[in-house]
């Protein structure tokens, strides 16, 4: 984080405040736990049926850790684009939306990535480059209704997914055929057939002993089960493609899911009230506007990257905090001794606080 040119002191500050934040996050983190546990899929205890316990309420501050984790949410007409693109992979997957009480997706920094792909236009012969918007994090947040035998809300958590590939995400898909596979079968299996029983039929017309009728008829039963085999192979080798890509871009799921969200958000919450504090005292800057204006900057000439910086949560936490005063112009921090003193006792309010001992 911003350092260089802070005072002994101030870096001192900057000690406390990401312990202080740590602290808070800890505490959340197990009173998310507890309000999600009756809702948690693989929990080994046996859950309480207590009708205060809402699951909505458990929805909610879990999308909530997902916007602080700084993760936007596709809305339903995203979705069903993506489920409408076929797969880079050969995957066409149908989904039941009607089997789930709630269904969102999350995603956490987006890009543009080139692959390879066969076209019709090229009669399925070449390959031509796409470019495919890629998430970096996604997050799958599943609600199966009470009397399903998968009852809970799951959590699922990916890493480098394509957007036409966000239908594989989905439990209980349909793998559906490719045209072109389906077009291939049609022609190899169907004419493979067809000459298969000219064969049969001709060999029947000819034979005179009952075993060369039993061989024809065994023959052309063998020709057909190879044909009707292709479709079982075919499936198997989509099957087998799913399972490698969720395999290596699986994170984390459920309650270690929840763990892994918490973390984030607190690491985004300690770079966003860090670095405002930093250029603050670093920087004479005016107002909020000048200061987002002033973090973007420097993140653009440390990283060399285009960021939308959030300075509302930033400058929430330095009011919060006691460390600067919103409204004042320009923007000024107390002294470091002073702050030291304030965060040295809101840790102390904080700990003696009944629910917040951890």
């Amino acid at each position: 984080m911003v350092r260089a040119g802070l005072s002994t002191e101030q870096v001192r500050v900057v000690h406390k405040i990401r312990r202080l934040i740590t602290l808070q996050f800890s505490d959340r983190l197990i009173k998310l736990k507890q309000l999600y546990q009756p809702f948690n899929p693989d929990r080994e205890l046996l859950a309480e049926d207590d009708e205060s316990i809402q699951s909505a309420d458990a929805i909610q501050q879990i999308k909530q850790l997902l916007h602080e984790a700084n993760y936007s949410e596709l809305t339903r007409q995203q979705i069903e684009y993506a489920l409408e693109q076929t797969s880079p992979y050969g995957l066409d997957v149908k989904i039941d939306f009607d089997q789930f009480t709630d269904v969102s997706l999350f995603y956490r920094a987006k890009s543009q990535r080139t692959v390879m792909v066969r076209n019709w236009k090229t009669l399925f012969i070449k390959k031509r480059s796409v470019n495919l918007i890629a998430y970096q994090r996604i997050c799958l947040l599943l609600h199966y209704p009470k009397q399903h035998h998968k009852s809970g809300i799951h959590i699922k958590l990916f890493k480098d997914i394509l957007r036409p590939d966000l239908e594989m995400l989905f439990p209980d898909c349909k793998i559906r055929m490719k045209t072109i596979d389906k077009i291939k079968l049609a022609v190899t299996g169907g004419g493979g057939t067809a000459g298969g029983l000219v064969a049969t039929i001709g060999k029947l017309t000819a034979a005179v002993s009952p075993l060369a009728i039993i061989m024809a008829v065994a023959g052309f039963a063998a020709l057909l089960w190879r044909q009707i085999n292709k479709v079982f192979v075919q499936r198997t080798r989509y099957m087998a493609s799913l399972a490698q890509n969720l395999y290596f871009n699986n994170l984390d799921n459920n309650m270690g899911a929840i763990t892994y969200l918490i973390d984030q958000a607190r690491q985004e919450e300690i770079k966003e009230t860090l670095l405002a504090y930093g250029l603050i005292n670093l920087q004479k800057i005016n107002n909020s506007m000048e200061l987002d204006s002033a973090c973007e900057t420097w993140l653009m000439e440390q990283f060399d990257c285009t960021i939308d910086f959030d300075i509302e949560d930033g400058l929430k936490k330095l009011v919060d905090y006691k460390l600067i005063e919103q409204q004042n112009e320009p923007l000024s921090c107390q002294s470091a001794e002073t702050l030291c003193e304030l965060l040295d006792h809101q840790w102390q309010e904080y700990m003696e606080l009944p629910e917040s001992r951890i």
